[in-house]
């Protein structure tokens, strides 16, 4: 299976994904993004005999199975083939399919490496398949641990055998609530469909493809890498399909739902709920695993393990991909942005609501400390009172709402995700409160933090940096891309007057920073070196450099109320401004933040306008043969309707209403929403920077301690700076490196 990169200007139409360049042989110029969707056909050579793995990477395989084709010499039919893995006879697997391709799903593949040859009497070809276990891992390095499993499950890594159940859409709706997402038993407008006494209230639907079909739903669960995935599709019982003829009313296109939130959720938990009637009402599948569930797991390198593993059995199991869109909020965004970018080829359109570019590690981090200042009023050097408003203004903000939301909003605040002894989302207090850290009682216990989450990626930090705690256990805990050194908090306020020089001296003399335990410290934080570096690389800081080959519809929160809570909108305009930094351009991505020409919003990121504009451009990218990148077949094919939407009564007013209030290092003088710089590089601290502001000697040396090296200077790049290297593994070890080119066949004599 070659990369993604390959299929470009190959031939045909396969997935979105596959679009983008390919070099004269066919032979992949990059090393491997695992394309999800079959891509298009080889061009027969005279004399040799190709091996292709279509379902994913030859080397990324997972659950035993995998979709080939074998391409013949020009003049050859399928009648001499013998195929062979680990030199048992599987030529039965194949066949001549509709599309004219021999193509086959090989089962029975051991775990590890097996060879799979094709041969024809005058010669043929080999490739080393790499089969995985479904529990996983596959690139994402060793699997976090302690892991709770539910009730059922059959071994420790969670594992459950397939199931099928069928649903159907009643003329006579229920007004029942749901049990459990995504998996009704006579409730809402779902009910249980049972083959063997079909009902006599089952209602129809028109697909996009004009066929009128029963409502009813397949409904497949499953496990895979440690976790559930859900698979619905419209497909009548009484009409059984395989992977060749498909299920007669899908249209090959796929949805995929997501959850919001950000979580170290250490156990088996439901997927996000699939049965979404806007797409499978007109013929889509709609996916979604546990895993590329934000809530429940903010890993976010196992998020895209997750969702390649399930689109690779749906290609198996169900037929051809023609592309697939993601749709989600808030976490959802964030999951959706992140894959998009450091995974390219998973997704082919986005979808996001409430958007998250990534982990707002600078929003989450700097809102404890500026709160944790603000309410130590006896601290404040004499004479210095702030209000409501100036906090508001020092912090780059509507309202410092925003910092409550983060640090207090329910029952330990989101930015609590860094507290190891907490650890929103957790889980592991719920079931054996004795193994989570403490850092005077349990010191070597389990930390639920979200970097600790993820150090299979950020990996430990190094000896010069270890605390007090981490000195007693003898080991570093997980790396964290935060740091504040040289971050001027408030400057825009001062320039403009909203608050003294007093006040900006005094903030940013005693702010100090979260430590790693997110308690309180008196000094500025250095990022961990490791991390930093790691953070960039790996797209957990998305500089966005791959998203302009996935168009994106980007739809924030309820407005103009954002910008009083975690979801203020600046972030669709940081992910756009990075879009323009990294790629000059950002056709691919359209708000819709306002009223259009005619007065009306569309705020529902989740409906059906969403739906049919994606859909939309999607096909129009699927059908343009033009030879160019694809990235500007995404740009160049926005349908009409899906520019940025905020046009009553015109833009400029519509802006002022609707549009972004800003960021806390925006408020620190970054040039713009960004906020992609996690470490400054620093100049000199100077009086003349400062325009009309007067400081007194006092004030001056309250800055000069806590600036000793100086002040960001954000006319540099960030320290680290680097675009995002698409799929990287990690099964190496944290730091990750980047995948080899993907396995090809070998020529037999």
């Amino acid at each position: 299976m070659a990369s993604v990169i390959w299929w470009a200007r190959c031939a045909g139409f396969a997935s979105v994904a596959w679009l983008a360049a390919c070099g004269n042989s066919g032979v992949p110029a990059t090393a491997g993004l695992p394309g999800i969707g079959q891509p298009p056909p080889v061009t027969p050579a005279k004399d040799a005999v190709v091996i292709q793995v279509l379902s994913n990477r030859a080397d990324l395989i997972s659950g035993g199975d995998a979709l080939v084709e074998i391409v013949l010499p020009a003049g050859k039919d399928a009648s001499a083939l013998k195929v062979e893995r680990n030199g048992s006879d599987v030529t039965r697997a194949f066949a001549r399919r509709a599309d004219g391709r021999v193509k086959g799903v090989v089962t029975g593949l051991l775990e590890g490496r097996n060879t799979l040859t094709a041969k024809l009497p005058e010669g043929g070809a080999e490739i080393t398949i790499t089969n995985h276990p479904l529990s996983g891992p596959i690139f994402s390095g060793p699997q976090i641990q302690p892991w709770y499993c539910l009730p059922g499950a059959l071994d420790a890594q969670c594992s459950r055998p397939e199931s099928i159940r069928y649903v159907y859409k009643s003329t006579a709706p229920t007004a029942v609530p749901c049990a459990q997402p995504g998996i009704p038993d006579g409730c809402g407008d779902f009910k249980s469909y049972d083959p063997a006494n079909p009902p006599l209230d089952v209602a129809m639907t028109t697909t996009d493809e004009q066929e009128l079909v029963p409502y009813i739903v397949r409904l497949e669960t499953g496990s895979m890498d440690r976790n559930q995935y859900l698979i619905a599709v419209l497909a009548d019982p009484a009409t059984p399909f395989d992977r060749w003829s498909g299920p007669a009313a899908w249209n090959h296109k796929v949805y995929m739902t997501h959850g919001g939130g950000c979580g170290p959720g250490h156990n088996e938990a439901a997927a996000p709920d699939v049965l979404y009637d806007i797409a499978l009402s007109r013929g889509y599948a709609v996916l979604s695993t546990t895993l590329e569930n934000n809530q429940e797991n903010c890993n976010m390198v196992v998020q895209a393990e997750s969702v390649m593993m399930a689109k690779e059995h749906l290609i198996e199991a169900y037929g051809d991909v023609r592309y697939l869109m993601g749709m989600g909020g808030s976490g959802g965004s964030m999951a959706q942005l992140y894959m998009a970018n450091a995974y390219p080829g998973l997704y082919d359109g986005v979808i996001a609501g409430a958007t998250f570019p990534d982990i707002p590690y600078n929003d989450l981090l700097d809102c404890p400390a500026l709160l944790r200042y603000w309410e130590t009023p006896q601290a404040w050097t004499p004479g210095v009172v702030w209000t409501e408003p100036q906090q508001a203004a020092a912090a780059g903000l509507a309202s410092t709402s925003i910092c409550q939301a983060w640090t207090k909003v329910g029952a330990t605040g989101y930015s609590n995700a860094f507290d190891p002894k907490i650890g929103t989302g957790c889980d592991i207090p719920d079931f054996e409160p004795e193994k989570v850290y403490r850092p005077d009682t349990n010191p070597t216990g389990v930390r639920c933090s979200l970097q600790d989450y993820m150090v299979n990626v950020f990996g430990s930090r190094p000896p010069d940096r270890w605390g007090p705690v981490e000195k007693q256990i003898g080991s570093g805990f997980a790396g964290r891309p935060y740091d504040n050194v040289g971050v001027q908090y408030g400057l825009r306020a001062l320039l403009a007057g909203r608050i003294s020089a007093a006040q900006f001296a005094d903030l940013n003399a005693k702010i100090g920073a979260v430590d790693i335990d997110y308690g309180r410290q008196a000094e500025r934080v250095v990022a961990d070196p490791n991390a930093l570096a790691i953070a960039y690389r790996n797209g957990i800081v998305n500089v966005g450099n791959h998203l302009d080959r996935v168009p994106i519809i980007d739809v924030p929160g309820a407005v103009p109320a954002d910008n009083y809570e975690i979801h203020d909108i600046y972030k669709s305009w940081a992910m756009r401004q990075r879009m323009d930094a990294a790629n000059g351009q950002h056709g691919n991505h359209v708000i819709w933040y306002g009223p259009n020409r005619t007065g009306q919003i569309d705020r529902d990121f989740s409906g059906p306008g969403a739906l049919m504009v994606m859909d939309s451009w999607l096909d129009a990218i699927s059908k343009d043969v033009r030879n160019v990148p694809l990235e500007q077949k995404v740009a160049e094919n926005q349908p009409e309707g899906a520019g940025d939407r905020c046009e009553f009564p015109d833009r400029a007013t519509c802006d002022m209403v609707f549009g972004p209030a800003g960021n806390i290092r925006y408020g620190a003088g970054m040039a713009d929403f960004r906020n992609d710089i996690v470490k400054c590089q620093l100049k000199a601290l100077d009086r003349a920077d400062y325009s009309t502001v007067v400081f007194s000697d006092a004030q001056w040396a309250q800055l000069e301690s806590a600036f000793p090296d100086g002040v960001c200077d954000y006319g540099k790049p960030a320290v680290g700076h680097q675009p995002t290297i698409p799929w990287i593994s990690y099964a190496a070890g944290p730091g990750g490196l980047p995948m080899p080119a993907a396995p090809v066949s070998r020529s037999l004599p």
